[in-house]
């Protein structure tokens, strides 16, 4: 594990983005930071995107539940524990494979090892790598519940509504052909915010689910797969316009992530975008109808209020 991530933890200082969430249309203005690399308020939903370089990793913790959507790669798997510990993770009421691709699940085996997991969630579409057998053995070992999840399935983590609106259920077609575009996609509902995270999924799951009966203006959108250019496709944005999203990719990465077709697309939204490459851990704290955003690096900002007007939102400036 890079040390300096454990000392970046140690002196977080977050700085924050508060968003009213009074309707889902709504605008944003700078405030005071809750949250940070420490156990959530009470009472509120975080959803913690943990910077795990090339690869997924999302920590979302309600009324007293903890699930862990994706681990990074298996080199990724000590900064994951680490940083659940610090958000005071004792114990994970289920962990989510979004996909079986390494940078998603590598880090689940030292997940497994440090904490108890009751539920393990998959879409069914399976891979027969090295990293998903091993994963798979550590399950077994854990002896946790496994369930395949498809649209349509509905859960409730600590008060907040979670549909699953991807991938195909059977009766629909079943799975593409395409691993990515089999991610299991959750919509996270919370009050009037949405949230909406979604793994790798690209054009054909991003239109599969522009299709379906879940489209609406999102409080906080993860980026679907790194920000490629095989993802976040217009007609994706136009139906899940968000006014956050975060893209979770390393540095310096060999793919080009996130590419400027992308960033350019969602600048066109007038979301305000976040990057674990540029800004860390970037953890997003809802409570009382407010939207806080706190970052562990890189983020410079000005206080300013704007009105609650969609159209205002571009005024913003780091």
């Amino acid at each position: 594990m890079d040390r300096c991530r454990s000392i970046r933890r140690a002196l977080f200082l977050p700085l924050a983005l508060c968003l009213f969430l009074l309707a889902p249309a709504c605008g944003f203005a700078m405030g005071e930071a809750r949250g940070g690399a420490e156990p959530p308020p009470s009472g509120s939903l975080s959803v913690s995107f943990i910077d795990v370089g090339q690869g997924d990793g999302v920590l979302v913790q309600a009324g007293g539940t903890s699930h862990l959507i994706d681990a990074g790669n298996t080199e990724e798997g000590p900064n994951v524990v680490d940083f659940l510990r610090s958000r005071g993770v004792r114990a994970l009421d289920g962990i989510i494979v979004s996909n079986p691709d390494a940078d998603h699940i590598g880090g689940f085996l030292d997940v497994l090892d440090a904490f108890p997991v009751e539920t393990v969630y998959i879409s069914g579409d399976e891979k027969g790598t090295l990293t998903y057998n091993s994963f798979l053995r550590g399950v077994r070992s854990e002896g946790s519940k496994v369930q395949q999840v498809r649209t349509g399935y509905l859960m409730d983590w600590g008060g907040v509504r979670v549909d699953v609106i991807g991938p195909p259920t059977d009766a629909e077609g079943g799975l593409f052909s395409e691993t990515n575009d089999n991610s299991v996609a959750l919509l996270l509902t919370y009050g009037s915010a949405r949230i909406l995270l979604a793994g790798d999924a690209e054009a054909k799951e991003e239109e599969y689910m522009a299709s379906g009966s879940y489209t609406g203006p999102l409080s906080l959108l993860k980026v679907t797969h790194h920000g490629s250019s095989t993802s976040s496709t217009p007609l994706f944005l136009n139906r899940f316009p968000p006014k956050v999203a975060v893209i979770q990719v390393g540095a310096d990465n060999s793919y080009g992530h996130p590419t400027p077709e992308t960033l350019d697309r969602l600048r066109r939204t007038g979301a305000e975008v976040f990057r674990n490459d540029e800004h860390g851990d970037v953890i997003v704290t809802i409570k009382d109808e407010q939207l806080d955003v706190a970052v562990t690096k890189g983020f410079q900002a000005r206080a300013e209020k704007l009105p609650l007007s969609p159209a205002n939102l571009s005024g913003f400036h780091r």
